[in-house]
């Protein structure tokens, strides 16, 4: 590159750039939801992205499959 380069500033630091947390409602609402739901039916129902759900269900096959 010719010429001077600008450094890299980085987009405001002190903003979180967390998810929001799923409420424990939900969160025990899918839990008890029969197991032929898809993430993506179970997200479109509560709101949620597929991911989350996603990650819902499978944290709870992990706690059941390591007692």
């Amino acid at each position: 590159m010719l010429g001077p380069v600008t450094a890299f500033k980085d987009p405001d630091p002190k903003i979180p750039r967390r998810w929001e947390a799923v409420p424990e409602e939900i969160k025990e609402a899918i839990l008890k939801e029969h197991a032929t739901f898809t993430c993506r039916e179970l997200a479109k129902k509560y709101g949620i992205s597929s991911s989350c759900a996603w990650n819902i269900t499978n944290k709870k096959n992990k706690q059941t499959t390591k007692q």
